[in-house]
């Protein structure tokens, strides 16, 4: 089973923002020690966003396309969150503690702040940084099985009721794990959500691209689901390497159909899918290779 979660073996570093009451700081904290108070809304109501981006040998991968998702997430959710210079030193601090030649991911949180607590409408906001589950760094270079889902929304759902949170990355994070442990129970390794009317949309924590004939696709923003930073990146490069793209409505034939498929995310990078739902899909090696080296992760052996 995997999660797209990193295991808590290895080194372990934690950093926090703290508000002065003019301004905020980094200040380092033992991982060991507790962090939030028992008041605090990503404990109690999972009230609030983050982000993971992939950490190596002391270059973070792509953290300006973090931020710029980080801050539409806020808004979305209403939080006016520390500024970008704030988070860059917190991201600085925690790449300068890690140890060279490992792969690894750190994630950015932030919360509301407290619920009926101490310290109200100050957010809570802190960094951790530790190693990439190693499955992970397998699936990337063995590819992945993966199942479908339904969501639950009609394609369109979201954008037309933004309390739903459409391309909002929310704390709340308990569907995508329950959808995980099902592919897990099925003996895959990853799903693929597709909405009621049979739209396909994304994974819990990763982007579909498919490739027909020299195009690359992806499913629209429109639909609600999370920008992809990854398959962004992708998309910005490949256009000088032989591919075109398009970013359009699906349903799981076109996928099926399809000359390869990947699921791309900012910790597993780029994984060829194998099967979906048991149907085997074209493979596309040559094309997973260029994904790969375009994503910046680290590439799997050849």
């Amino acid at each position: 089973m995997t999660t797209d979660q990193p295991v808590s073996t290895g080194p372990c570093f934690v950093s926090a923002l703290e508000w002065d009451g003019s301004s905020w700081s980094v200040r380092r904290h033992d991982p060991a020690a507790p962090l939030l108070t028992a008041f605090d809304f990503a404990a109690v109501r999972g009230d609030g966003a983050f982000e993971a981006m992939h950490i190596m040998d002391g270059t973070a991968n792509k953290p300006e396309r973090h931020m710029e998702r980080m801050a539409r997430s806020l808004e979305h959710l209403g939080i006016a969150g520390p500024a970008y210079a704030d988070w860059k030193a917190l991201i600085a601090d925690l790449v300068a503690q890690w140890p060279a030649g490992i792969e690894g991911v750190l994630k950015l949180v932030i919360s509301r702040g407290q619920e009926g607590g101490p310290s109200l409408d100050i957010p809570t906001a802190y960094g951790t940084l530790v190693p990439i589950a190693p499955e992970l760094i397998a699936q990337r270079a063995g590819g992945i099985d993966v199942i479908t889902l339904t969501f639950g929304y009609s394609a369109h759902q979201r954008e037309e009721a933004p309390w739903l949170l459409g391309g909002t990355k929310y704390l709340s994070y308990a569907i995508n794990m329950a959808a995980k442990r099902e592919a897990a129970r099925r003996g895959a390794d990853d799903v693929l959500f597709v909405s009621s009317d049979g739209e396909v949309l994304e994974g819990p924590n990763s982007s579909i691209i498919w490739l027909t004939d020299d195009t690359l696709h992806t499913t629209p923003a429109s639909t609600g689901i999370l920008r992809g930073t990854t398959q962004e990146l992708i998309f910005s490069k490949v256009l000088g390497r032989g591919l075109h793209t398009n970013v359009t409505d699906a349903d799981v034939a076109d996928v099926l159909a399809s000359d390869g498929a990947w699921m791309s995310s900012s910790t597993r990078g780029v994984a060829a899918v194998k099967t979906l739902d048991g149907t085997p899909i074209a493979q596309s090696p040559k094309t997973t290779r260029l994904l790969q080296e375009l994503s910046g992760l680290p590439m799997p052996p050849a």
